[in-house]
């Protein structure tokens, strides 16, 4: 809804998170720890952002991405196109379960944390 406040400050965090990438990006500030912070945050916000907004938040992290092995992306970019599924048809209908795929998120997280130790 355009006019939920509560979405409307999901939006704002995901643009902030979007635009804050950007600018480390372009400066080469931030590092991997400091991305696994911020999507950690994005998972627990509250309300939680739609699948659309962190798919976009999370595939912003192109330096958190390539600082992992090729297979991180690749499970990575399948999870989110689940989860994108799963928002596009429904829970009801569809076999992706989005609570499933944001705590497998929240395993991915874990795992390339522990990788980059």
């Amino acid at each position: 809804m355009e006019g939920d406040p509560g979405q409307r400050a999901v939006d704002r965090a995901v643009d902030r998170a979007a635009d804050s990438v950007a600018n480390r990006a372009a400066d080469g500030a931030g590092g991997a720890p400091a991305a696994i912070a911020r999507l950690r945050s994005l998972l627990n916000q509250a309300p939680s952002p739609s699948a659309g907004e962190l798919a976009r938040a999370w595939r912003a992290e192109r330096a958190l991405i390539s600082a992992l092995p090729p297979r991180y992306g690749q499970v990575l970019e399948a999870l989110l196109s689940r989860l994108e599924s799963a928002a596009m048809f429904g829970e009801e209908s569809c076999s992706f379960s989005a609570a499933d795929l944001r705590g497998e998120l929240t395993v991915w997280l874990t795992k390339a944390e522990r990788t980059l130790e």
